[in-house]
């Protein structure tokens, strides 16, 4: 007996609710990745967000270190001139660290017959781009009929609600492999 059938017997026997059997239904529905597919970032973006946290970090401690030197102990005006630019970079970086940590990334794998490969991972603020693209879309004919900012934020809000956009194209043991992920 298939699981489909096993899930509709469950909610005519009621075992479970409609909803759940709903749920496992549409679970069953959806392809599984294959295992050589990644389905969420790799390991090194947590890396990248700490390494920017961290530095921003000791460039803004190192900043008010010096500041406090001028004001507190009169050390001369270049603690003054070199404390503030690391105090205001630092900060900027703590904010940027603590962005990259729950941002949305964009990867692309290409790898063509051979060893060739090319992967390219970057953060990618999806309400701006939609905000940007808005504001251009009447110069640009080819955006007037199409609603790319609402396909910005539908996937968006499909990221929020834990589903990565995942696109896979395997073109056979000689071919190109590529992976988009938006995750």
């Amino acid at each position: 007996m298939s699981e489909r059938m096993q899930i509709l017997e469950q909610i005519e026997s009621g075992e479970i609710s409609a909803e759940e059997g709903i749920q496992r239904l549409e679970a069953l529905a959806q392809p599984e990745p294959s295992p050589e597919v990644p389905t969420k970032p790799p390991a090194w973006v947590r890396r990248i967000w700490l390494a920017v946290f961290w530095s921003a970090v000791v460039l803004a401690l190192g900043g008010g270190l010096l500041l406090v030197g001028y004001y507190a102990w009169e050390t001369g005006a270049g603690s003054a001139i070199c404390g503030w630019p690391l105090l205001v970079v630092g900060v900027l970086g703590i904010l940027l660290g603590i962005w990259l940590q729950g941002a949305r990334w964009f990867f692309l794998r290409v790898r063509e017959h051979g060893s060739r490969r090319i992967t390219l991972a970057f953060p990618l603020p999806l309400g701006p781009v939609a905000w940007i693209l808005r504001i251009i879309r009447p110069f640009i004919p080819q955006l007037q009929e199409i609603a790319v900012d609402e396909l910005i934020l539908a996937l968006r809000e499909e990221l929020r609600n834990g589903r990565p956009f995942v696109v896979d194209v395997n073109e056979g043991g000689n071919g190109e492999q590529v992976h988009v992920y938006f995750g």
